[in-house]
């Protein structure tokens, strides 16, 4: 894509590409989920990023709703928001099992950048429900299977 193209798709973030890429390969680069995942996103094109952004910001207006009328994370429409995200993230990024999303929600709390990314188009708190919305939903699964 085109550093226009990567502006509109990414906002703020396409100006810290590399900063933010450099990070991502010092944190992970030895693992599997980041080499699938820089596979996948060196071939998306600008329809990817903006399907990619659409279903995020369905998962987003989902859990802003589910805030607004008070559902607790673990009930089931938390969970399946919890879950809707996980599945989103393993189509198009890397392969997420519950355990690995249950880690990776400990970021949207601890992080202030996942926290600032989650929040802004939720509210204040959405970093802990969906942590505590996406722990019920790995739970859930665990009694599941």
């Amino acid at each position: 894509m085109s550093a226009a193209d990567k502006r509109e798709q990414w906002g703020e973030f396409a100006d810290r590409e590399h900063e933010l890429l450099d990070e991502a390969e010092a944190r992970w680069g030895d693992t599997a989920a980041y080499d699938e995942a820089a596979r996948n996103v060196s071939a998306y094109t600008k329809e990817d990023w903006k399907r990619i952004n659409a279903g995020n910001a369905a998962i987003e207006r989902r859990i802003r709703h589910l805030m607004d009328v008070g559902a607790h994370p673990s009930s089931e429409e938390a969970m399946d928001v919890a879950e809707q995200q996980r599945l989103h993230i393993s189509h198009w990024f890397y392969a997420m099992d519950h355990a690995f999303h249950v880690q990776k929600s400990e970021l949207y709390v601890q992080d202030p950048r996942f926290r600032a990314g989650i929040e802004k188009n939720t509210r204040p708190g959405a970093a802990e429900w969906l942590q505590a919305a996406i722990t019920a939903n790995a739970a859930r699964a665990r009694s599941e299977g």
